[in-house]
């Protein structure tokens, strides 16, 4: 029974960081808008399922730092961490008492995607990467305030920022700490 409470929670992390990636990469989605070098903000998440209309909902609060480095600190519905850097990630989960690492497929060649965004109207960009097209949209000052687009899964995904902060980030605010008492897995196969 264990075994298979932890496939399934594998599964859902799996899908979770196949959900986060994109959402980093839809932070940085401008365009012709500027990059930003680091970016914290509050977010909202949600997930809906297209084929049986469940939704799911997520907030908390995220620290981006250009080129690599992401953590997503979950408050709702129960605290998580998901820890990006490089090729790799971090979901560590209190409730559980465990972190589980991941390997991320492939670098995202964040330039082509730039090059392809592309504005739609005032505030409002698309752009398309692997196939998947990206719904952006920023307030009057060119910060970014929501991500939508459908994915892998069929799920529709929208995330929206508030509080955007794009003041130096110390590099403290996207590490992870794991506490020694917490089970470690490997999830990179």
């Amino acid at each position: 029974m264990i075994l298979s409470h932890l496939y399934i929670v594998s599964y859902k992390m799996k899908i979770m960081i196949k959900i986060i990636m994109p959402l980093l990469l839809g932070t940085f989605l401008f365009g012709s808008l500027p990059v930003p070098q680091q970016f914290r903000a509050d977010f909202n998440q949600t997930v809906i399922n297209t084929d049986n209309n469940q939704t799911l909902h997520y907030s908390g609060h995220v620290a981006i730092k250009v080129p690599n480095r992401a953590k997503w600190v979950y408050s709702r519905p129960v605290p998580k961490t998901i820890c990006l850097l490089e090729d790799r990630a971090w979901v560590i989960e209190p409730e559980l008492e465990q972190a589980t690492l991941y390997r991320l497929d492939k670098a995202i060649p964040l330039l082509a995607i730039l090059e392809n965004a592309k504005k739609i109207d005032t505030g409002h960009y698309t752009a398309r990467y692997n196939g998947v097209e990206y719904d952006l949209r920023v307030d009057e000052k060119e910060k970014l305030k929501a991500v939508e687009y459908t994915d892998e899964l069929g799920n529709r995904v929208i995330l929206l920022f508030s509080g955007i902060d794009t003041s130096p980030i110390d590099s403290t605010e996207t590490e992870c700490t794991i506490p020694r008492e917490y089970d470690v897995i490997d999830g990179r196969f």
